[in-house]
């Protein structure tokens, strides 16, 4: 799923801006946060509702291009199983997630939206690593994973079918993963941001349309991954990544209208540590490419 970034490094797009950029490993967006804030790295990728949920910790974040214009997250079951494939089948669900995140949240507000009674989630305190396995041995009827996870259960999943309910599809119209840095970055380096963000993009294009050597690209940085797990997550990825906002005006494209809409979801249904932000506090306009780089 993260093809997209060393698709812009082994194509040479990054180099062609005259940048000299390196990609670091995270452990998602909390991590992702404390390396641009402290200067570790001077640009993140970084979860949307994870920088607004994290309250005036993350207020020094600044989000310059929105790469998931769809939220990722998804409740997978199987099929046989619980085979939940509509909201309402969601009520008395137990569902394997961490009772320390915001997604059960999310999870129960979305259910709300849909007319379904959220306090009849059974919400059980399952690890990341423990999440697939469990939901494989039926241990637990569903559990919480990204979209791109899909092509990584199928494989651990032999009897079943697993069964995504995509909250994106279901009326979650929020904003996920983008590209963001500091804004006393962003200041003193505004066309590094520019370059990098034009660049990114172009990454994104070419992996989405070319997931197969968007795969093997990675690959030559990352040597422990399956080929054909990044390239079928890749086909995935356009789901949450190319929507009809993305074909006419580019990836990264966002608009303050669900910037506020992403934010507002956030402040309302998930407990914020400290000061609240806004959509105008996170978002700053102006970074993407003159030129669109449209999906191919």
């Amino acid at each position: 799923r993260h093809a997209p970034w060393y698709a812009a490094l082994g194509k040479g797009y990054f180099k062609e801006e005259g940048l000299n950029v390196s990609i670091m490993p995270s452990k998602g967006t909390a991590d992702a946060i404390r390396s641009v804030v402290s200067g570790i790295a001077d640009i993140g990728f970084i979860d949307i509702p994870s920088l607004v949920a994290s309250g005036s910790a993350g207020g020094a974040i600044k989000i310059v291009a929105v790469n998931y214009q769809k939220p990722p997250y998804c409740v997978f079951t199987l099929d046989p199983g619980a085979n939940v494939t509509e909201p309402k089948q969601l009520a008395n669900l137990e569902f394997g997630s961490s009772t320390s995140s915001f997604l059960p949240r999310i999870v129960q507000a979305f259910m709300e939206m849909n007319g379904v009674d959220s306090k009849t989630l059974k919400v059980v305190n399952i690890d990341g690593a423990a999440r697939v396995p469990m939901l494989a041995a039926r241990k637990i009827p569903s559990i919480d994973q990204f979209i791109m996870s899909e092509p990584a259960i199928r494989r651990a999943v032999t009897d079943a079918k697993p069964k995504c309910l995509f909250l994106g599809d279901f009326g979650l119209d929020i904003y996920s993963n983008s590209i963001g840095t500091t804004e006393e970055y962003l200041t003193k380096n505004p066309d590094v941001v520019k370059k990098f963000v034009r660049a990114a993009l172009r990454g994104w294009q070419y992996a989405l349309a070319h997931p197969q050597e968007a795969a093997q690209i990675q690959l030559q940085y990352v040597k422990a991954l399956n080929p054909d797990i990044i390239a079928e997550e890749l086909e995935i990825l356009k789901r949450v990544a190319i929507t009809p906002d993305v074909e006419k005006n580019g990836f990264g494209t966002a608009s303050m209208d669900k910037m506020r809409r992403t934010v507002d979801f956030m402040n309302k249904n998930v407990e914020i540590a400290g000061d609240k932000l806004s959509a105008e506090q996170i978002y700053r306009p102006g970074f993407l490419p003159d030129k669109p780089v449209l999906p191919e």
